[in-house]
């Protein structure tokens, strides 16, 4: 370090021109990228585009819908809703809700989680149904109105492929 690189009365230190050249680069590019991403970017330019689900608003009137699964058990013929959670079915909510066009094309996915519950809870009642289902709570300016609508979007019964 030679004594034109310290500035009087400190000790620090200058950067040389060449890397003042290459971190104005570096920054201006990385504006561009953010400029452009927040005009025409979308959710794959993440971190440089906004992600829609957080840049967007939910139209005030409308519904807004949450998937479940609903299951019979050898102890109960009635529809109840189990968690979508990895204690329960070795998943989270998120990776059924990323299957649902290919549960409805394919209901015998939903023995799977049948077979993941049994193994995962021995000592419980077996599935002998399941179905998924969307719940859709109805929004108007902004409010719940009380109406709910439930639509099953696909049923597997034992015995129907995948034997838990």
């Amino acid at each position: 370090m030679t004594a034109s690189q310290l500035t009087p009365d400190t000790d620090d230190v200058r950067l040389g021109g060449a890397s003042r050249v290459w971190r104005a680069v570096v920054l201006i590019v990385a504006c561009a990228l953010f400029v452009g991403g927040s005009l025409v970017g979308d959710d794959p330019w993440w971190p440089f585009g906004p992600w829609r689900m957080f840049a967007t608003a939910t139209k005030p009137t409308g519904a807004v819908s949450v998937m479940s699964v609903e299951v019979q058990t050898t102890a109960s013929r009635s529809w109840t809703a189990v968690g979508l959670n990895p204690p329960s079915i070795g998943l989270n909510r998120a990776e059924i809700e990323g299957q649902v066009p290919q549960i409805v094309h394919d209901p015998s996915r939903l023995g799977t989680l049948a077979e993941s519950h049994a193994e995962l809870r021995p000592d419980s009642p077996r599935w002998t149904d399941v179905r998924l289902v969307r719940r859709s709570t109805v929004i108007e300016n902004g409010r719940p109105t009380g109406q709910l609508r439930m639509q099953v979007l696909a049923v597997w019964h034992r015995g129907q492929g995948n034997k838990p």
